[in-house]
């Protein structure tokens, strides 16, 4: 189990501070800047800007909605820290992060003298559609439940998630952060950046696997959930 949250301490449902949860999304925004921007060389990147200021609306809007719905879940994932129990959860910690920052600059590096011409551009902007729906798949899983920390973990009077996306997938978050994998360097304009996308991808796919037998395990209710919703992550398919 993971220790007990600063929220949590202060009583059922306290809010964070909104002050410190925008200062360590600023973190987060910064890195995420100078990870595109610094291979890049330059600061005259129009897809780099719109990728970065779409995160940022995303990012804050995000925690500014939770900060008021779920507030314990927003001091979760931002403010405290998790640990998972599990050693092939910790694993894809290990090397999602490094996935994720390898294919951010590769991005960098290629987007900024990416010109595919007029058919490019419709792709660049198609795949920005896919990065805001996955936002909004994002928050909407994370509205819906309050136990979607960032660690895989079972919490006392923890139970499964059945509304919003979850009636109709298990996994809406993993979901979400599969298709963010792909948009993003079709967004920025990188064809081998979509090499540490595929990983990326590969590897949350494995983890909606293994997340789903643990849960199922450890979680009371979860398999009669998994019966009657039997997608985990595309409806109909699998």
């Amino acid at each position: 189990m993971a220790t007990e949250s600063a929220a949590e301490k202060t009583g059922p449902g306290a809010p964070p501070p909104l002050r410190a949860v925008f200062l360590r999304l600023g973190v987060r925004a910064l890195l995420l800047a100078l990870a595109l921007f610094v291979p890049a060389g330059t600061l005259n990147w129009s897809a780099g800007w719109i990728y970065f200021l779409l995160y940022c609306a995303w990012s804050f809007g995000n925690a500014r909605l939770l900060h008021s719905r779920s507030p314990g879940l927003l001091a979760r994932r931002v403010i405290s820290f998790q640990v998972s129990s599990e050693p092939w959860d910790k694993a894809f910690i290990f090397i999602s992060a490094p996935l994720f920052a390898c294919m951010l600059l590769i991005c960098g590096a290629e987007g900024p003298s990416c010109d595919w011409g007029a058919p490019g551009v419709a792709s660049e902007c198609a795949a920005f559609l896919g990065v805001a729906a996955a936002y909004a798949l994002g928050t909407l899983a994370l509205l819906s439940n309050p136990f979607a920390v960032g660690v895989v973990q079972v919490r006392e009077g923890q139970s499964a998630a059945d509304s919003g996306p979850y009636a109709v997938i298990r996994h809406p978050m993993y979901l979400a952060a599969i298709c963010f994998s792909f948009c993003t360097p079709a967004a920025l304009g990188s064809v081998s950046a979509f090499v540490p996308a595929v990983l990326l991808a590969a590897a949350i796919f494995c983890r909606t696997v293994l997340e789903d037998r643990f849960l199922t395990r450890q979680l009371p209710g979860y398999g009669a959930y998994a019966a009657r919703v039997r997608y985990r992550l595309v409806p109909g398919v699998w």
